[in-house]
């Protein structure tokens, strides 16, 4: 059995993941460089890469996929994450976890991490892509368990008006005593995208949350990632209907500036809202 651990460092995140690779069991005596070799392949496959390259809407063949707003979207993800790590939890719930993206890189320390979302074909990402976070094709309201902290990482926008209220009273009753629930909302900010039903200010959340009746007592409320001129014309001069470009120095420097520059925000600039609520006693058997 060979340990590998792959260490690889954005700015301040650092993500760590150790495997144990067992390699043809039916050979035990297979050499180093067997071993070297599938390790090399096992290693890619932490991305399903082969599904990269693919065919377009006219049968044209692609070689590279893109996420135009990945920069912002590895910003507040890697926010929330230290954020997460910062209050220390032995458990983590993640509610609408999606395709797990953001409780699989909660992979230090945590000895429990479930993820739930009604979509199945989201759970079938989630649970090909992170094996040792446990997900279920769900709603929160299905769980009995209850969790040091509890994730709704740009959810509350998709909830009904009419559902709002159960919604914030699963995430209290899914917590812990003295446990922490952390929402995350796109602000008005960003114009409402046409999967949303709305977008958020803290005054708007603060009346959902007491309409709720829920036992959770504001923390901390920050804003997370601004604009930036800069960052635009860098990804249009990058990737555009001509050309896709990356350099990685490059890429690294630009990098560098989104985490260290853009990543908090003020209320006029900030384009995500980010909350940390405790469970207070009051209720409380």
């Amino acid at each position: 059995m060979i340990y590998f651990c792959a260490i690889a460092d954005y700015g301040k995140l650092l993500v760590v993941k150790e495997k144990e690779y067992i390699v043809m069991s039916y050979k035990p005596d297979a050499s180093q460089k067997v071993l070297d070799k599938y390790k090399i392949q096992d290693y890619q496959y932490s991305f399903p890469y082969h599904h990269i390259p693919h065919f377009d809407n006219e049968g044209v063949g692609v070689c590279f996929l893109t996420l135009r707003w990945g920069f912002e979207y590895l910003c507040y993800l890697g926010h929330i994450r230290e954020l997460v790590y910062s209050l220390a939890p032995s458990s983590v719930l993640d509610v609408g976890c999606g395709d797990g993206r953001l409780i699989g890189m909660l992979d230090c320390g945590i000895e429990r991490r479930v993820g739930v979302d009604p979509s199945e074909q989201a759970i079938g990402f989630a649970r090909a892509f992170h094996h040792d976070v446990e997900f279920l094709s769900i709603g929160a309201e299905g769980l009995k368990e209850t969790f040091d902290v509890v994730l709704a990482v740009e959810v509350l926008e998709h909830i009904p008006d009419d559902q709002i209220n159960t919604f914030l009273k699963t995430l209290d009753e899914r917590a812990n005593r003295n446990g922490y629930v952390v929402i995350s909302v796109p602000t008005t900010v960003v114009p409402v995208r046409k999967k949303h039903y709305r977008h958020y200010d803290l005054n708007l959340l603060q009346k959902q949350l007491e309409e709720a009746g829920v036992h959770l007592d504001i923390v901390s409320v920050e804003y997370v990632y601004k604009k930036s001129r800069f960052v635009k014309q860098y990804l249009k001069f990058t990737e555009n209907y001509y050309w896709f470009m990356e350099l990685r120095a490059l890429n690294r420097l630009m990098w560098n500036y989104v985490w260290k520059r853009l990543r908090k925000a003020d209320e006029k600039h900030g384009q995500h809202l980010v909350v940390v609520l405790r469970k207070s006693d009051a209720g409380m058997p």
